[in-house]
């Protein structure tokens, strides 16, 4: 089910080799994740057991990278059950929508919450509810790179029992994280270890994890060491980071969405 990881992030990065380091660095001093059922116009709410799968597999993500970054850290999940929005939008409208509806679901979901792109403290995983599998499946930090704020997935509640949706989340999360595709770093989409590449050897079946799980490569270690917004434990103890005998790529950083009404993210790709 590749189409699950067609990634709204590749449609803008950039690429630096130096970290900018702002005096005061934008946005909340912690992010956490938020799953959202975002629900059209014209279609029914979600099933009660539709929430518990979506806390299931987000409590399985969580695990996993806590697995990975060595027991330092984890996300955190907000606290209670999905939220649930009603858009104004059907389902046609929806599923009209250019981008994968990832940026009309941020503008809903911030007109809610009350917040701009600067002062959101959220990574929405937004499940569309009533419009069936979502074909724009992808993920992006709001104000693009690492460490800017707040950022979105969106998926399809339909999808929540695909047989590859837990590793397909543990990938989106990683670009509302900041992660790019190891593409970008020079490495094979199909066979590299990191959970950021389409290697179908990573694929969860259910809820019957991979026998060889993606993994972090260096450079993907590099990034969440300064993603401390999401990991905050990592300032203070951040994982070693070993190339096996190679250089790292240099650094890429995603870039900000483009978010009507919102004033432009003009802030550093990276913030100390």
């Amino acid at each position: 089910m590749r189409s699950l990881t067609l990634c709204l992030a590749l449609l803008a990065i950039g690429c630096g080799s130096a970290l900018p380091q702002p005096a005061e660095p934008p946005g909340p001093e912690r992010v956490r994740v938020r799953p959202v059922f975002l629900v059209a116009a014209d279609a029914l709410e979600p099933p009660a057991a539709s929430a518990a799968l979506v806390r299931r597999q987000l409590e399985w993500a969580q695990a996993r990278y806590r697995e990975l970054l060595e027991g330092r850290e984890s996300f955190a999940i907000a606290p209670g059950a999905p939220f649930v929005l009603h858009s104004p939008k059907t389902k046609a409208e929806w599923m009209a929508t250019q981008d994968g509806g990832a940026e009309e679901a941020v503008l809903e979901l911030f007109a809610h919450d009350h917040v701009d792109r600067f002062s959101c403290a959220t990574i929405y995983v937004v499940l569309f509810v009533g419009t069936g599998h979502w074909p724009g499946g992808g993920a992006r930090p709001i104000n693009g790179g690492i460490n800017t704020g707040g950022g979105v997935m969106v998926l399809a509640e339909e999808d929540l029992a695909a047989p590859n949706f837990q590793s397909t989340l543990q990938h989106e999360l990683g670009h509302a994280f900041g992660l790019p595709h190891v593409d970008v770093y020079g490495f094979d989409m199909n066979d590299n270890p990191s959970f950021m590449s389409y290697n179908p050897a990573h694929h969860t079946n259910g809820f019957e994890p991979s026998a060889t799980p993606g993994a972090l490569i260096a450079e993907d270690r590099r990034a969440l060491n300064h993603a401390t917004r999401v990991f905050p434990k990592l300032a203070r103890e951040p994982l070693e980071i070993g190339a096996a005998g190679r250089d790292l790529a240099p650094i890429v950083f995603l870039g900000p969405m483009q978010l009507a009404g919102q004033p432009e993210y003009t802030g550093p790709s990276i913030a100390p």
